[in-house]
C-alpha cells in the first residue's frame, strides 16, 4: 500500500511511473514515455526498452496506465508513448485517459483556425487490408475509446482516481505562442561532447551565477503540477519555464517563508540551468530532487543547477543514470557534497 515513483532511464527525455495502492487496486500514471528508444530499439525495433518493459510487467499484474500526461510534444517527451501506442497489445489496449495539449485543442481553445501542420500522425497495421496506414493521434484515440481530457492550463485543480493535480503550467500566455506551425527540434545523436561546465566546482559556478530563461516555446507549453494523494505531495515540472512555475506557485500563496514542501521534485527540463531558477527553489523545499537525463544531449544536466539545489536545500538529488555523478563531481566537490548525489536504481516508496 502507499505510492511508488519510477524514473525510468529514458534515454535524455523523461518517463516517469506514479503508482498509487490501495484495497481497492492500483492507480497507474504515466507522465512522459521518453524519445522513441524509450520504448524499443535496435534493428527493426526488436529490443524492448524501459517503458516496453514497464508496461509488460504492468499487463503481466492485469493492470491499465488509468492516466497518460503528454506533457508537451518535444520528442524526448513523447516519443516513446507514440511508439508504445503504435505496438500492438500495448497503450492502445492498456492507457484509459489521456492530458495532451494538442494543436487542435489549442487552437479551439483560442477560437483560432486549426494548424494541419501540427497533426501528429501515426501508423497504424489495418487488419482488413494488412497496408500502412496514416492515421492522426487524436483520431486514434477516439478509434479506441481513450477518454481526453480538455486543455490544460494553469491555475485549474482537476482529481483523477486518488490523486489531486494542482496545474502550475502552461500559462495562457504560453499555450498562445503555440499558435504557429510548431518548430522542428530534431534531436541530434551523441551530442557528447558538447561544452559543459563540469571542470568548474559547485563553488565557483555560484559564485557567477546568472539566471537566463529557456527560449524553447515548445518547454514553454509544458505541463506541470503538483501532485497530491493521502498525505504525499509531489512537483513534476515536465520542461516548464520557471519564472510561469513561480508566478503560479505565488498566487497560491507560497514564498520564501512560505515554502511548498513536497516529498520530491521532477527537476524541469533535464536539469537545464534556464529552467530551475534561484527564485523557483527559494519558493520550494524537498528531501528529494530527481534528474532525468543520460548525458547525452545539450550538455544536460547543467552543473551549475545542480550547485542551486544543493544550496538552497538539505534534500539528495537522484539520477536514472549512474555515470552523471562520476561526470560532475570533482576531488574538490567530493568531501562536501558526494553523499546528496545519489542513483536512483529502484522506484521511490513514499
Amino acid at each position: 500500500m502507499g505510492i511508488r515513483v519510477r524514473l525510468l532511464q529514458a534515454n535524455h527525455g523523461d518517463s516517469v511511473l506514479v503508482a498509487h495502492e490501495s484495497s481497492q487496486g492500483t492507480f497507474n500514471i504515466l507522465i512522459d514515455g521518453g524519445n522513441s528508444a524509450t520504448f524499443r530499439f535496435g534493428p527493426q525495433g526488436k529490443l524492448k526498452g524501459p517503458l516496453c518493459l514497464l508496461l509488460d510487467e504492468l499487463k503481466a499484474k492485469n493492470q491499465h496506465i488509468d492516466l497518460a500526461i503528454l506533457t508537451h510534444i518535444d520528442d524526448d517527451h513523447i516519443g516513446g508513448m507514440l511508439s508504445a501506442f503504435k505496438a500492438p497489445g500495448y497503450l492502445k489496449e492498456m492507457v484509459k485517459s489521456i492530458w495532451f495539449n494538442s494543436s487542435r485543442m489549442i487552437t479551439k481553445h483560442f477560437n483560432e483556425s486549426a494548424i494541419f501542420e501540427n497533426e501528429i500522425y501515426l501508423s497504424t497495421g489495418s487488419p482488413a487490408t494488412s497496408i500502412e496506414q496514416a492515421i492522426t493521434f487524436e483520431a486514434l484515440l477516439n478509434e479506441i475509446g481513450c477518454e481526453q481530457s480538455p486543455i490544460i492550463y494553469a491555475g485549474q485543480v482537476l482529481k483523477k482516481g486518488p490523486f489531486t493535480f494542482t496545474i502550475l503550467s502552461p500559462d495562457e500566455s504560453k499555450l498562445r505562442r503555440l499558435l504557429c506551425v510548431w518548430p522542428d527540434e530534431k534531436n541530434s545523436p551523441d551530442t557528447s561532447g558538447i561544452a559543459t561546465d563540469y571542470a568548474y566546482r559547485f563553488d565557483d559556478l555560484l559564485s557567477s551565477d546568472k539566471f537566463t530563461t529557456d527560449a524553447s516555446i515548445t518547454n514553454g507549453s509544458s505541463i506541470a503540477f503538483i501532485l497530491d494523494a493521502d498525505d504525499k505531495s509531489m512537483l513534476f515540472l515536465g520542461d516548464a519555464h520557471s519564472e510561469t512555475v513561480v508566478e503560479s506557485l505565488q498566487l497560491l500563496g507560497y514564498k520564501s517563508d512560505n515554502k511548498l514542501n513536497v516529498d520530491l521534485i521532477k527537476i524541469s527540463h533535464h536539469g537545464s540551468k534556464n529552467n530551475t531558477s534561484p527564485d523557483f527553489l527559494k519558493m520550494v523545499d524537498s528531501s528529494r530532487y530527481l534528474i532525468s537525463t543520460n548525458g547525452l544531449k545539450s550538455g544536460l544536466p547543467n552543473k551549475v543547477t545542480i550547485a542551486r539545489i544543493l544550496a538552497s536545500s538539505e534534500g539528495k538529488i537522484f539520477f536514472n543514470y549512474e555515470k552523471i555523478i562520476s561526470r560532475i563531481l570533482l576531488a574538490d566537490d567530493i568531501e562536501t557534497y558526494a553523499k546528496r548525489l545519489k542513483t536512483l536504481n529502484k522506484d521511490i516508496e513514499l
